[in-house]
C-alpha cells in the first residue's frame, strides 16, 4: 500500500474526519486541538470534558421535560403515589374516629305518629315522644385506648409508606431517566460513527469504482457501514423504548392522546458527580425500618385487645337523659311530661364458658404476630441484603468510572500520535480509522459509566433514606 494521505479523495475523508472529531473546543478555559491538550495541564478533567463537549441528541419534539420536572409530574400523576395518598387520608380518618371514643355523644330521637287500641286506653290516637340522651364512656377495660394507638401507629405507618412510595417512584424514574439520557447521548455517538462510516465507504467506494481500492477493502467498509446502520437504529429503538417507560412512570396512559414530549437528557458535568460515600447508610433510620417498628406495636396492641377478652371486664359508664311525651293532641305544654335523669354505672362482665372461643382466639392473634413479624423481618433482611449489593454495585461503578476516564485519556493521547505519524506517512488510512473508531467507543464507556454513577448515588441516598430531600436541594 502506498504512503498515506497520497489520494486526493482518501486525504479529503481524512480531513473531514479529523473536522468532525477533533476541532479545536474551548471547555473552561481549555483548548482542545489534535487530541492534544493546550494551556492548561488538568488533563483528566479536560480529556472528560472533550467528550461530553458536543451537545447531546436533539429530541424532534418541541416540549422537553426536565429531570426535576419529571419527577415533579410523576408526584401529581403516578396512580401508586395516589393510592399511597388514600391510604394516608383514610389512617388520619381512623385516627379522629379513634380519639373521638373519648368524648361525650349526644343523642337525639324524637317519634310521632298515630295510635290506637280497643278497648281504647289512650286519651287522644296522637303518639308523641321526645328523647335526649348524653352519654360519656369513662373506662372500658383499655380496649379504647388500645385501639387508639394501634390507630396512631398506622397513621404513622401510611405517613411513612407515603414517603417511601413517593422515594421508590423517584428512584424508579432516576434509573430511566438515567438510562434514557445514557441511550440519547449513545445515539448521539452512534450518529457520528454512522456519518464516519459512512463517509469511508462513500469514499472506498469511488476508489473502487476506479481501480484504486480493492474489493475486500470495499466489502470492508459496506459490512461496516450495514453494521452502524444496525447499531444507530438499535440506539434510537432504545432511546424511545426508555421514554415510553418514562412517561408510564409519570403516570399517562401508553397510547393515550396526549400532548407529546420528550424529555430533556441529564447533562454530563464532572462537577455534578459527588463524592462516593465510604461507609453503609444507616438503615435503621430509612423508612422501612421505622415501619416495621410501628407494625411491632400493631401487632402487640392487637394480641392484648384479644387478651382483655380473656380476663374479668370492667366498664365504667355515665350518662344523662331528658324525655318527655304525649303532647300532641292535647293542650298540655311540652313540658308537663318531662322527666329528666342520670346515671354512673359500674359494670363487671365475665364470661364464665364460651367452649374455647377465646382461648383459641388468643392463639389465633398469637399466630398472626408471628406471621407478621416473621414477614417483616424477611422484608428487612431483603433490603438489608439489597443495601450490601448496593455498595458493591456503588464501588464497582466508581472503579469503572475511573477506568474509563482513563482509557478516554489514553484514547485521546493514541490518536494523537497516530495523527502526527499518519502526517509522517508511517501508519496507514485504516490505522487512522480505526484509532477514531476506537476514541468513540471509548466515548460510549465513560457515557456508561458516568449515568451509572450518576443512578448509584442517588440509589445509596434512596437506602439512607433521604431521596426526596437530596434532589429538592439541588
Amino acid at each position: 500500500m502506498g504512503r498515506a494521505g497520497s489520494s486526493p479523495a482518501r486525504g479529503t475523508t481524512y480531513h473531514f474526519l479529523k473536522a468532525f472529531l477533533v476541532t479545536p473546543l474551548k471547555v473552561d478555559g481549555v483548548f482542545f486541538e489534535g487530541g492534544t491538550i493546550i494551556d492548561e495541564p488538568k488533563l483528566a478533567l479536560t480529556c472528560f470534558r472533550f467528550v461530553f463537549s458536543a451537545p447531546v441528541f436533539a429530541a424532534l419534539d418541541s416540549k422537553k421535560v426536565s429531570f426535576r420536572e419529571a419527577i415533579d409530574i410523576a408526584l401529581e400523576k403516578s396512580p401508586s403515589l395516589s393510592s399511597a395518598r388514600s391510604e394516608l387520608s383514610i389512617r388520619d380518618l381512623e385516627y379522629t374516629n379513634s380519639y373521638s371514643v373519648f368524648l361525650p355523644s349526644l343523642d337525639l330521637s324524637a317519634t310521632h305518629g298515630l295510635r290506637g287500641s280497643n278497648p281504647s286506653i289512650y286519651n287522644n290516637n296522637y303518639a308523641s315522644e321526645l328523647n335526649l340522651q348524653l352519654t360519656e364512656n369513662l373506662y372500658d377495660n383499655g380496649v379504647s385506648l388500645a385501639k387508639y394507638d394501634s390507630a396512631r401507629f398506622q397513621k404513622e405507618i401510611a405517613e411513612l409508606g407515603y414517603r417511601n412510595e413517593r422515594d421508590k417512584l423517584i428512584l424508579d424514574i432516576t434509573f430511566e431517566y438515567m438510562r434514557y439520557s445514557l441511550a440519547a447521548n449513545l445515539a448521539q455517538v452512534q450518529e457520528q460513527q454512522f456519518n464516519i462510516v459512512n463517509k469511508q465507504y462513500k469514499s472506498v467506494s469511488s476508489q473502487y469504482q476506479q481501480g484504486v481500492k480493492t474489493r475486500r477493502d470495499y466489502l470492508r467498509f459496506k459490512t461496516e457501514l450495514r453494521r452502524s446502520e444496525i447499531e444507530l437504529q438499535n440506539s434510537r429503538t432504545t432511546m424511545e423504548k426508555s421514554r415510553l417507560e418514562l412517561m408510564r412512570l409519570l403516570g399517562f396512559e401508553v397510547g393515550a392522546q396526549v400532548q407529546p414530549f420528550d424529555f430533556e437528557p441529564v447533562s454530563v458535568d464532572l462537577k455534578s458527580v459527588e463524592q462516593v460515600p465510604a461507609q453503609r447508610p444507616d438503615l435503621t433510620s430509612h423508612y422501612q425500618y421505622r415501619i416495621a417498628s410501628l407494625q411491632r406495636k400493631v401487632s402487640e396492641n392487637d394480641v392484648y385487645i384479644v387478651r382483655r377478652d380473656y380476663w374479668p371486664q370492667l366498664f365504667l359508664t355515665a350518662g344523662a337523659t331528658y324525655h318527655t311525651g304525649d303532647y300532641l293532641g292535647t293542650s298540655s305544654p311540652l313540658a308537663e311530661n318531662e322527666t329528666k335523669s342520670w346515671n354512673a354505672l359500674l359494670t363487671l362482665k365475665f364470661n364464665l364458658w364460651d367452649w374455647g372461643i377465646r382461648r383459641r382466639n388468643i392463639s389465633i392473634a398469637d399466630a398472626k404476630r408471628t406471621q407478621a413479624e416473621n414477614s417483616i423481618a424477611a422484608n428487612l433482611n431483603t433490603f438489608s441484603s439489597e443495601n450490601a449489593k448496593m455498595m458493591l454495585e456503588l464501588d464497582q461503578s466508581t472503579k469503572n468510572f475511573a477506568v474509563a476516564r482513563e482509557l478516554l485519556e489514553l484514547e485521546t493521547k493514541s490518536y494523537g500520535f497516530l495523527d502526527t505519524e499518519y502526517r509522517n506517512g508511517k501508519v496507514s488510512y485504516l490505522d487512522i480509522i480505526v484509532g477514531l473508531r476506537d476514541l468513540l467507543n471509548a466515548k460510549i464507556q465513560m457515557y456508561t459509566s458516568y449515568y451509572d454513577l450518576r443512578g448509584q448515588l442517588l440509589r445509596y441516598r434512596y437506602h439512607e433514606g433521604r431521596l426526596y430531600e437530596s434532589i429538592s436541594e439541588k
